[in-house]
């Protein structure tokens, strides 16, 4: 049976908070302004939501008064139920998500029910201000990357951006078989051009990051399908890639993301080709 857990919140900067909801250690943002709160992503279940926007309620002193959900997946998303009657805000693609097998696939593992998700009140395709009680909050979707409707939010009197999955601070970034492997960089591109060096990034799990953190990440991601496509280039067939790479994460991260990176290129006409003999 899925343990659900929620810990403290904790500051991260001036009126801006972070607590991580199991089990999936998920990073639940708390930004709170004179006369509301915005939460930043809602957990794994309806029940878990319900009491993510207790506890935020409870420790902000003010109504959670618009939450946001930084992509479809089950530990951002789920929760989402448990705030009934709260304007929510999610990029465009997150809806259809909720019909897909995918994600019946993951509630059934989670004992979720299907039908007891909540679909975003408000969604948008490309940026949207949010009203956190008085306090100005930006969102802007720069592009696919980890999911196709990755968002971000920024918070510009407090430095800090909550970054969602296209960053990852517990550990090497998801490499789900939604992500979209080129597009990533150039995703976390659009967070970076906003990084001073004294801002704050909480990424989707694990602790705050700074912009030197951040760029090591998305050079990584980068130099990940760079290799794979150079590979591929070079005639080298699946089988064969890992042992014939330089990887920048831990081979069973690497052995899992090479199927998908050259099915993705395969999509775009580009395989190996076998080399002839010179004569």
């Amino acid at each position: 049976m899925t343990q659900f857990s929620l810990g403290d919140f904790q500051p991260v900067a001036d009126r801006v908070f972070v607590a991580v909801a199991e089990p999936a250690g998920v990073n639940i943002g708390l930004v709170v302004g004179p006369s509301g709160a915005l939460v930043i992503d809602t957990g794994s279940a309806p029940a878990q939501g319900a009491a993510v926007r207790a506890a935020a309620e409870r420790f902000a002193g003010v109504p959670v008064v618009a939450v946001l959900v930084t992509h479809w997946h089950y530990d951002h998303l789920f929760g989402l139920a448990g705030f009934a009657g709260v304007p929510s805000f999610a990029h465009d693609t997150v809806p259809a998500w909720l019909g897909r097998p995918e994600c019946r696939t993951a509630a059934s593992g989670l004992g979720v029910a299907v039908e007891s998700l909540a679909t975003p009140t408000n969604t948008f395709s490309l940026a949207r201000v949010l009203d956190a009680g008085g306090r100005r909050v930006e969102v802007v979707h720069f592009g696919r990357g980890h999911t196709d409707g990755d968002v971000v939010a920024i918070v510009p009197d407090a430095g800090v951006i909550f970054t969602g999955d296209l960053l990852e601070g517990a550990g090497p970034p998801d490499f789900g078989a939604d992500c979209h492997l080129k597009d990533w960089p150039g995703a976390v591109d659009g967070i970076l051009g906003l990084v001073a060096e004294e801002t704050v990034l909480v990424p989707g799990h694990g602790a705050p990051m700074d912009r030197m953190a951040a760029f090591r990440q998305r050079a990584e991601i980068s130099g990940l399908f760079g290799q794979v496509e150079y590979l591929i280039s070079r005639g080298v067939r699946l089988p064969d890639a890992y042992a014939e790479g330089d990887w920048p994460f831990d081979e069973a991260t690497v052995r899992q993301v090479l199927p998908l990176a050259y099915a993705q290129l395969a999509g775009a006409g580009i395989v190996p080709r076998t080399q002839l003999p010179l004569a």
